[in-house]
């Protein structure tokens, strides 16, 4: 089995129950304001106020983006236990960008082996997507149960994960480490089918082919000391 030292807590799961913290924080602070007010000018109305406001309390829920993002991360990262003990696995790495409002951008999984570094963009839309490796956004549309179609777009995740390629191997020559660094776009969801255009050198594909695509390839350049880059990623999920 791969390498889970640097494998932790998914950050979206604990984003996702903090915005029904947040949410349900601010409703109990305005609700006890208003049943106050409401007190003051008409008591027997305060129950009511009391009652309106645990309803709203109750209601709120954690974040289904995040928590569908974070289904997403943790379902490849558990596909990803497959690989050999030869392989490296890592979550949620902050890659230093000093242009990001942040100073760096997070790459979803990242997988050092022997063959090559490969940084996972995850994407866990459902639907049918459609889109060319030149777009600047894809279309994503679903059809509801009465058969209507609707739809979204969505960023471009090749130019997404082409950003993060760039960035890992700008600060890796900096820390005079050397591997091929291939980016990869990953549908997690099981009911999503791709149709992408793509003439790009990173490819597109589904969880079931994630593991073999890893562990069968062929990179350009060999990995100079593979123990020293296994290091310098590592110290980006503590910088």
């Amino acid at each position: 089995m791969a390498n889970f030292e640097y494998v932790t807590a998914n950050k979206l799961t604990r984003d996702a129950h903090g915005y029904k913290h947040t949410n349900r924080t601010l409703v109990l602070m305005v609700g006890l304001g208003i049943t106050f007010v409401v007190s003051a000018i008409y008591l027997p109305a305060t129950p009511l106020a009391l009652l309106l406001t645990a309803g709203l309390w109750w209601s709120q829920k954690s974040s289904p983006i995040l928590l569908a993002g974070a289904a997403g991360e943790d379902l490849v990262i558990d596909l990803l236990r497959d690989l050999p003990d030869t392989f490296t696995v890592y979550n949620q790495v902050d890659i230093p960008n000093a242009k990001s409002r942040t100073g760096f951008n997070e790459a979803d999984v990242i997988v050092v082996g022997p063959n090559a570094v490969f940084i996972i963009e995850v994407k866990h839309n459902s639907g049918s997507i459609k889109g060319a490796d030149g777009d600047s956004e894809w279309r994503v549309e679903k059809t509801s149960r009465g058969g209507n179609v609707y739809g979204k777009t969505m960023r471009n995740p090749i130019s997404q994960v082409k950003r993060l390629v760039w960035l890992l191997s700008k600060d890796l020559k900096a820390k005079h480490s050397r591997a091929w660094i291939q980016g990869v776009v990953l549908f997690s969801h099981q009911d999503v089918a791709a149709n992408i255009d793509n003439d790009s050198n990173v490819p597109v594909m589904g969880s079931n082919d994630i593991v073999n695509y890893i562990a069968s390839y062929q990179a350009k350049v060999e990995i100079a000391n593979n123990r020293k880059l296994v290091g310098d990623i590592a110290a980006l999920k503590g910088a």
